[in-house]
């Protein structure tokens, strides 16, 4: 085990996909006690991969009179990935239930996500979201559950959705009983991803470390404000919270993904939905007026003159420096942030990449420097910003 040097830092930061989603909320509209919209689904796409006590039975050409778990999902959407292995259990506890799922994405988005990951129903592509919009989705992931008469009896997130919501819709007290799993039986479809998070117990002082390999995530004595940098990328700049302790809480994380059932992407994005439910916290973004400092370039053909060589991004802080090579303009603005505490926008978009060499001690140096060796210049301005704010739960 080892330090993650900085460089590995930022390229695991670069891998991260941004997704839009909702951790807890439902629809615009409440489906309960209503008939369900009809499922209107062009393709349907099966599973690739074979479970051998399992087979994903074919989408009856009627769904008149049977119980549906309907799922609305997309495949970059870290929650809905971690929730899949919850719906397979319940697949298996209830297999006169019809399960079906519905993602905006396209037929060939979601043929590539099946080559990696086991799924125990099928999948339609709704690209149109014809079937998305009739049942009024907002937010992923998104489920409901739909009696043999046609009406929603349920709807929420996935993670909600259990074995006594689904044995009251079918009716238990007339003689149904769901298939008990053995603890044989369970990991497979808990294979995905296993993940553990909890206060650091063993007193180690500074001596911390990050490593990811990248299915293979740790953390070790990192606080939470610091894993809100690095996982999030939000500098403590940014951070509002009233609890200052619990930012400063140091904590062991661990997350294994299973390289053959998800991605890499996914890895990353799981981690991020899955640990403000594990420490108890909530983040909130949020805009209000501040005082900022405004980076801009006064002399761009000085600026022009540290355009890089290097392929890639890789920064490292030595003799009280902050070394760079294949750093943007925004990469800059993230180290200023994170180093000095300092409030930074970037003026003007500039996709070039420069080489840098940053005093990490002195922020008046820092600003000097930027004006007389990179014709970089910081102006205090008053604007709408982003930030967070972090509530312990």
């Amino acid at each position: 085990m080892y330090p993650m040097k900085h460089s590995l830092m930022r390229e695991f930061l670069l891998i991260a996909v941004v997704v839009v989603l909702s951790l807890t909320g439902f629809s615009q509209e409440n489906l309960v006690g209503k008939p369900a919209p009809g499922i209107d689904i062009e393709q349907w796409i099966y599973p690739k991969i074979q479970v051998n006590d399992w087979q994903v039975k074919p989408i009856p050409a009627d769904l008149t009179g049977r119980t549906i778990v309907l799922d609305f999902w997309f495949t970059r959407c870290a929650p809905c990935v971690a929730s899949i292995p919850e719906l397979n259990h319940l697949a298996r506890q209830f297999p006169e239930v019809v399960y079906l799922s519905v993602t905006f994405d396209k037929p060939d988005e979601i043929s590539r996500f099946l080559d990696k990951m086991v799924m125990y129903y099928p999948v339609g592509s709704d690209p149109d979201m014809k079937t998305i919009r009739a049942f009024g989705v907002t937010s992923y992931p998104e489920t409901f559950l739909i009696d043999r008469n046609g009406i929603v009896k349920w709807q929420g997130s996935p993670f909600h959705l259990d074995q006594q919501l689904i044995n009251k819709v079918l009716g238990a007290d007339a003689g149904h009983a769901s298939v008990q799993l053995g603890q044989s039986e369970s990991p497979s479809e808990k294979q995905v991803y296993s993940f553990t998070a909890q206060k650091h117990q063993l007193d180690m002082g500074g001596s911390s470390y990050y490593h990811f390999n990248p299915f293979d995530i740790n953390v070790f004595n990192k606080d939470l404000e610091n894993m809100l940098q690095v996982f999030y990328g939000i500098n403590r700049s940014r951070i509002i919270s009233g609890d200052s302790a619990f930012l400063k809480t140091t904590y062991d994380v661990t997350l294994k993904a299973d390289e053959e059932m998800t991605s890499q992407a996914n890895c990353v994005e799981m981690l991020k939905y899955l640990l403000p439910g594990e420490l108890g916290f909530e983040i909130r973004e949020i805009t209000m007026d501040t005082l900022v400092n405004v980076l801009q370039v006064t002399n761009d053909s000085l600026l022009v003159t540290h355009l890089t060589m290097s392929a890639g991004l890789g920064t490292t802080i030595r003799y009280d420096q902050w070394e760079a090579k294949g750093a943007t303009l925004d990469n800059l603005r993230d180290f200023i942030e994170a180093q000095y505490d300092q409030l930074v926008t970037v003026n003007a978009k500039d996709d070039r990449k420069y080489d840098f060499v940053i005093p990490t001690i002195d922020f008046g140096k820092a600003v000097e420097i930027l004006k007389d060796q990179y014709g970089l210049i910081l102006i205090p301005q008053t604007r709408k910003e982003r930030f967070w704010e972090v509530e312990k739960l």
